[in-house]
């Protein structure tokens, strides 16, 4: 998801708070944002990086539902193709 979306903190921030994020997650985002590791994060909340991974999939599926009724949250790039625009 890092890849796939240019996460500024407007972005970060407009995420969060139009997906109602809790703490985890707000904290995955902000994170993954800032250039952690998954084994960074996992080792930061005291999680499995199995556990982080989830996560992160469960924040993909919010950011797809939510981005469509947003007027800031840019479309993610979901293939190599559009990556590599």
């Amino acid at each position: 998801m890092t890849k796939q979306i240019l996460w500024t903190k407007q972005i970060v921030e407009a995420f969060i708070s139009e997906a109602y994020l809790n703490e985890r997650q707000a904290f995955i985002i902000r994170t993954r944002a800032k250039g952690y590791t998954i084994a960074k994060q996992a080792e930061l909340l005291n999680l499995s990086v199995d556990q982080v991974n989830k996560d992160i999939a469960k924040l993909k599926k919010i950011y797809d539902l939510i981005q469509p009724e947003s007027a800031i949250l840019p479309a993610r790039k979901k293939n190599c193709k559009e990556l590599n625009k």
